[in-house]
């Protein structure tokens, strides 16, 4: 199956989370099943809360599917690395990369120039997203 790629452009407001569970949402419901919608809608809404909470940045979000799985990224202009949280039942707050870790597959954390990006790997049990595309600058 060919990959099929999203992106959005996002500023670090209020709406930002809503906006990208909506939008996700539209993308992904033709292409992956139910159970794949709902975990990566939530774990984008993490991401992209994590974003507006701490980076302050405008964002860049992307979701690339193939074969069922889905590789969301949110790109910040924040240096700082998100972690995830120890457990704790009386925290208001702080749960967000909790909820990324139990959801994904797997996922993690690039730092580039000018910040970071977020990522994490959602779908069926052995399904694997789009391999990330490279860039190949001419010599």
């Amino acid at each position: 199956m060919t990959a099929q790629s999203w992106i959005l452009r996002v500023e670090p407001d209020a709406a930002a989370c809503r906006t990208v569970r909506h939008e996700l949402t539209r993308f992904l419901t033709p292409l992956v099943d139910d159970l794949t919608v709902d975990d990566a809608t939530l774990v984008l809404h993490e991401l992209v809360a994590n974003g507006v909470d701490h980076a302050h940045t405008p964002m860049l979000v992307t979701a690339r599917v193939r074969d069922g799985a889905v590789r969301l990224r949110v790109r910040d202009g924040s240096v700082v690395r998100g972690r995830e949280q120890p457990h704790d039942p009386t925290a208001t707050r702080g749960r967000g990369l909790q909820i990324v870790g139990r959801l994904s597959q797997r996922w993690g954390v690039r730092r580039h120039r000018g910040g970071k990006t977020t990522w994490a790997d959602v779908g069926p049990a052995g399904a694997r997203p789009a391999p990330d595309l490279h860039l190949v600058r001419p010599a």
